[in-house]
């Protein structure tokens, strides 16, 4: 008898712990699928006469005279800091990209390892990473 005790207490724990890991694993799989949509939503342009389709040139700078190499990365080129290496003048790390119109998050890749913000950006949301990225509208 007490050994059925134990086996149904094992079984009761056993479901109550499953149900709850898969329940936590539905709850993530909800919110991946949410940042994936919000993502889409960024990467397309807006509607109206803003969405020319005409590329626009976007100057991104970073001072930083202690950096070794620099990237910029983000929405536009798939968060890829070999797509988009940045030229140092002067203490500037400086790089002109062709953006559609559209809003657009990104980083900047600081010797290949420091993500960070633009110091001169006033717009941030926050990334699936519990961090925030910078944003930058092109219209």
């Amino acid at each position: 008898m007490r050994f059925l005790r134990f086996v149904w207490k094992l079984f009761i724990m056993a479901s109550v712990f499953g149900i709850g890991y898969i329940i936590g694993r539905e709850h993530s799989f909800e919110e991946e699928e949410m940042w994936e949509e919000e993502a889409e939503k960024l990467d397309k342009p807006e509607s109206g006469p803003t969405a020319s389709g005409e590329e626009s040139e976007v100057d991104f700078e970073l001072e930083d005279a202690e950096a070794t190499k620099v990237s910029i990365v983000g929405t536009f080129n798939n968060w890829d800091k070999n797509a988009n290496p940045m030229k140092k003048e002067n203490d500037v790390w400086k790089c002109t990209l062709k953006l559609k119109p559209g809003k657009y998050e990104y980083q900047f890749v600081v010797n290949e390892t420091d993500w960070i913000l633009d110091p001169k950006s006033g717009k941030n949301v926050d990334n699936k990473y519990e961090g925030k990225n910078s944003i930058i509208e092109v219209g």
